[in-house]
């Protein structure tokens, strides 16, 4: 069964606005319409699920002890053969009880970059004979089926699927050639929850909730009547602004900065942001590094964030019952010449109300020949995973993101020692793909997510930045979340040259939920280096004139950093 529908999606001007949901059945309208509330983050989902994940990563990867924990070769896996009809199928994902595909990704070539046809997918749900939806896989997720954006669409050499597609009982999804990378990220439900499992007749129904959702993804219109202006004016070096947002129960709707100042290079990494709701500081973060800038002002567009010239702006809702302070320090040695803004929404604070986060953490400069996992954060308490970002500083011409995903959720995971998330990627990660060696030309930007900045115009030598913002795909957590990402340049040809990673990690969590990340004054102060920095020090360090880890290095790294400017 075969569906074909003409979806043209109408990206008219209208301003949803959609009451809280109290839904009794998880429905394809429900779930669009859980798409289309801005503040649906800030609260912990209800019902609960589990966020789960399907890829092709190398099954070799079975523990954390041996060297095959960094295996690459992650297109291949899949989870059985079978026969359907008389023709043998791989399962590549397969889930009993009610839930929900939230997300679906592959390359938009299959085994060569000449092929781009690829396999077909079939969605077989609820134990039915015959799948709901079979198209042709690339076609399906680089929205040239039924299927079309902000839902379906290309990215860089790869496809993103956003359209949610729930089940009641059962879900199972296959391939008809052997699958060549892919990731499915989907929900399960509690026993007993009802879901309205998706059909041809429930999508065409749908279409005014398609509609909705889809506006609320993309519309970037402001109504600069409700921004309220906090500050505005120069912060010396060295100096601070602060300013006390107003009191009692509301949320910042949108939080924007003006920089008036011309931003020199890694000048934002120096002005720190941070944010205390009811007397608990729940971010701290360079305000480059929080949108995505820390390198310099980098244009591009998500649902959640957004940097337009000069203008700064962040989307993430942001309640508090009693009280909100917003600081901004400039740990630098130029003055900041800055607006700052802010608009509210009412909010009624109930028990799965939950504060907003931001932690960072920056690894510096670490050798590209040794494979590792580096922690975005380890979270203790309840909230959601709800988005991140990584800064790479790479000297080398060949691609730098081989390393993976792994996202462990709650105590079982941490237990286990494995995760429920292990991905194929980093740039599968965030929603493109490889094939050759990208340029400064594969960036672009999405509601779920943006390739900000990748290198230079040729070469990903330079400064490469990625973000994801989730949506649907949230990852809910109840007593502890520990996310990695492999740092991996190119498997198989691993160089010694130094890469420096910084990563951004936004979540929510209910009262009294902490992380690993602190305050790191240390590394914001000594700024970003540059690529003439990171390459005399890889040079010396080759010379043996200095240790790696030694002392000395990280007084030549001072050094190196403390140029005007840097």
């Amino acid at each position: 069964m075969k569906i074909i529908f003409s979806l043209g999606i109408s990206l008219i001007m209208l301003q949803t606005c959609f009451a809280q949901p109290v839904h009794k059945v998880i429905t394809l309208n429900s779930l669009l319409e859980e798409m289309s509330l801005d503040g649906q983050p800030a609260r912990f989902p209800d019902p609960f699920y589990t966020a789960l994940q399907a890829s092709s990563y190398n099954r070799v990867s079975m523990s954390p002890d041996t060297e095959d924990w960094f295996a690459n070769g992650d297109g291949h896996g899949y989870i059985r053969e079978e026969m359907i009809n008389g023709k043998k199928v791989y399962v590549i994902m397969e889930q009993e009880g009610p839930g929900c595909i939230t997300r679906m990704w592959t390359p938009f070539f299959y085994q060569s970059l000449e092929n781009h046809t690829g396999p077909s997918i079939s969605i077989y749900i609820d134990g039915a004979k015959d799948p709901v939806l079979s198209e042709n896989f690339i076609g399906l997720l680089t929205g040239r089926s039924f299927v079309k954006p902000p839902f379906a669409g290309v990215t860089a050499r790869a496809g993103a699927f956003y359209l949610p597609i729930p089940f009641a009982k059962r879900c199972k999804i296959t391939l008809d050639q052997p699958p060549f990378y892919y990731c499915v990220n989907y929900r399960s439900y509690p026993s007993g929850t009802i879901v309205q499992s998706f059909s041809p007749k429930v999508f065409e129904a749908a279409q005014v909730s398609l509609r909705h959702a889809a506006v609320f993804l993309t519309d970037q219109t402001e109504d600069t009547g409700k921004l309220i202006s906090y500050f505005s004016g120069k912060i010396k070096a060295g100096d601070s602004a602060v300013f006390t947002l107003p009191s009692g129960v509301r949320a910042i709707d949108r939080l924007q900065f003006r920089i008036q100042t011309p931003v020199s290079p890694g000048m934002l990494r120096h002005i720190l942001l941070k944010i205390s709701f009811d007397d608990q500081e729940t971010v701290w973060c360079p305000l480059g590094d929080f949108f995505c800038s820390g390198d310099t002002l980098n244009d591009f567009r998500t649902k959640y964030l957004n940097v337009n010239g000069n203008i700064l702006t962040s989307r993430w809702v942001m309640p508090y019952r009693e009280t909100a302070r917003i600081s901004l320090v400039n740990e630098g040695r130029q003055d900041l010449d800055i607006a700052s803004g802010a608009a509210f929404r009412s909010w009624n604070w109930d028990e799965r109300s939950m504060y907003f986060h931001a932690g960072w953490c920056d690894y510096g400069y670490l050798p590209g020949d040794k494979l590792r996992d580096l922690n975005f954060i380890h979270i203790d308490g309840k909230g959601i995973l709800a988005g991140d970002a990584l800064m790479v500083l790479s000297p080398s011409i060949g691609w730098w993101g081989e390393g993976d995903e792994k996202i462990y959720i709650d105590k079982k995971d941490i237990r286990r020692r494995f995760p429920s998330h292990f991905g194929t990627g980093t740039e599968d990660y965030y929603g493109w793909a490889g094939g050759e060696v990208p340029t400064g030309k594969d960036t672009f930007s999405m509601p779920f997510g943006a390739n900000v900045r990748n290198g230079n115009p040729v070469n990903p030598r330079g400064y490469n930045v990625c973000t994801r913002n989730r949506i649907l795909d949230v990852i809910p957590f109840t007593e502890t979340l520990k996310f990695d990402m492999e740092a991996s340049p190119n498997y198989g040809t691993h160089h010694y040259d130094l890469l420096t990673y910084a990563m951004t990690t936004y979540w929510y969590g209910e009262p009294g939920a902490v992380s690993n990340r602190k305050a790191d004054l240390r590394n914001l102060k000594q700024g970003l280096m540059s690529l003439p920095q990171i390459d005399i020090l890889e040079r010396e360090i080759k010379k043996g004139n200095i240790m790696l880890n030694a002392d000395h290095l990280d007084s030549c790294i001072r050094a190196l950093t403390a140029a005007p400017g840097s």
